[in-house]
């Protein structure tokens, strides 16, 4: 298991849930007026324009579901297993009696 704190626990749901939203809005392109935003060329790595009229699936839409995926993994493995549930539940024993 991985253990991360409350903070970095909460950070990855807002990320992945931040980031949800962007690909479902950006998808059959919302966000830019019918044209789709590609990351890549926002940044200047790539050659081709920030907003091209390509909705729908692509290779960045891959890429953004596998860490969508992958925060989602690393926040549901990061939580705490080591649960008192007789202290949570109480004693239930001594009032049926």
């Amino acid at each position: 298991m991985v253990e991360l704190n409350d903070n970095m626990r909460m950070g990855l749901l807002i990320g992945a849930a931040a980031l949800l939203v962007f690909e479902l809005l950006n998808i059959p392109g919302v966000l830019g007026g019918g044209d789709k935003l590609f990351l890549v060329d926002l940044l200047g790595i790539g050659s081709n324009a920030t907003f091209r009229p390509d909705t729908g699936f692509s290779t960045q839409d891959i890429v953004g579901f596998l860490g969508i995926a992958t925060m989602g993994a690393l926040y549901w493995f990061s939580k705490e297993d080591d649960l008192d549930w007789e202290a949570l539940l109480g004693d239930d024993d001594d009032e049926e009696e």
